[in-house]
């Protein structure tokens, strides 16, 4: 495979490549890139993720995450990707339907982590949880209480559930209409998070409090 120059791709293309490519897969596409494409590629990141991924061990170049990211970049850059979401809400993907009104609906997961894996989304497409109507999400938010005190009663015997919900390719969302999973959860189940090396590790005050005065700044309605 020659290296990607990325020579013909636009900034914009790149930048929305950025928001929604996966960190694993980001990493194997940059171990086949040109030195020249992957500063470009940094220079596009936030500085806070050039700097982990500056600093980052980028693992095994595996050929599966690199053709994912490769795809990705082709439809970006194209803009020919489908939400199998709506394609599902319209009647042309199946799903196995729990709810559905006016402005929700949830659904199996068709990949589940454990068994009860189930997904409410937003019924008008919204890529990201900042696109959502604020109803709306308190309606999604109302409907995972419903819900998981749903799976909590059910014959499943479950002991807790999870709700996750990613936003942006490097918080792991793959899938670009908002989703809230509830994942039913089990002693032993194997599924977890993975802490960094630092963690627990506690922070310093002052800096905790500069942080929420800058994030004050930028709270909106």
């Amino acid at each position: 495979m020659r290296p990607f120059t990325l020579e013909s791709t636009s900034d914009a293309t790149l930048r929305l490549f950025l928001k929604r490519v996966r960190t694993h897969d980001l990493m194997a596409f940059l171990q086949c890139c040109t030195p020249e494409a992957v500063e470009r590629i940094l220079r596009c990141l936030s500085s806070r993720s050039m700097e982990f991924m500056r600093t980052a061990h980028w693992g095994v170049n595996a050929p599966e995450r690199v053709a994912r990211a490769e795809a990705l970049l082709e439809q970006c850059a194209a803009g020919t990707e489908e939400c199998i979401f709506c394609a599902i809400l319209e009647g042309r993907a199946p799903a196995s339907f729990i709810y559905r009104d006016d402005t929700v609906a949830a659904f199996m997961d068709l990949y589940p982590v454990t068994p009860g894996h189930l997904l409410i989304i937003p019924t008008a497409h919204a890529a990201s949880l900042t696109e959502v109507a604020p109803a709306v999400a308190a309606h999604i938010m109302e409907l995972a209480q419903r819900l998981g005190r749903a799976v909590s009663a059910s014959n499943l015997g479950c002991d807790g559930f999870n709700l996750f919900l990613a936003n942006g390719g490097a918080a792991g969302q793959d899938i670009f209409h908002s989703h809230l999973h509830i994942l039913p959860r089990f002693h032993g189940d194997g599924f977890g998070f993975r802490f960094p090396g630092h963690y627990p590790q506690e922070a310093k005050r002052e800096m905790l409090d500069q942080q929420a005065a800058h994030l004050r700044a930028y709270l909106t309605e």
